[in-house]
Formats: structure tokens, sequence, C-alpha cells
């Protein structure tokens, strides 16, 4: 007479619970979150004249930013700078 045994499907639904699913989603992305870089004014000048001249020229550039804290990165090429509300087009 032999057993038969479930193995680890019999115990895996009672170690996560949903309660436990949302707090190990929660503490990834905490874990994977970073501060937001701060750049001076040289910095940030730099960037801009990069810009202008990638706008000029109509290279393709790779832009990243921080948002809530992750990095997006965009690619493509710059069409315009509205340099009072510092948006790229």
């Amino acid at each position: 007479m032999t057993i038969r045994d479930r193995g680890k499907v019999k115990w895996q639904s009672a170690f996560f619970m949903p309660e436990h699913v949302s707090l190990l989603r929660a503490m990834k992305t905490d874990y994977h979150r970073i501060d937001k870089p701060v750049l001076d004014e040289y910095q940030i000048e730099e960037f801009e004249q990069k810009m202008c001249l990638a706008m000029e020229f109509t290279y393709q550039v790779k832009i990243q930013v921080w948002n809530a804290g992750r990095i997006l990165e965009y690619k493509g090429l710059i069409l315009k700078l509205d340099e009072l509300s510092k948006r790229i087009f």
C-alpha cells in the first residue's frame, strides 16, 4: 500500500495568503526604489546644451527621467523645447 502525497502542492497555498502576497510585492517595489538625484546648476546647463544640440542636428537621444522612485527611459528625437514649463517634445 503506497501513500499518494501531493508534495509541495499541499502546502503551497497555505503559506501565500493574499495579504502575504501584497506585502511581498510592496517590499519588492520599496527595495528597488531609488532616491531622487540632486543636480546642480552646471549639470542642468550641460543637459540643456546637449538637448539643444540634439534638436538642431536631429540626433536621436535617450533620456532617463526619475518618477516616483523609478527611472523611466525614453528614446527619440527632440522636436521642441519649452523653457518656461521645462517640457520636451
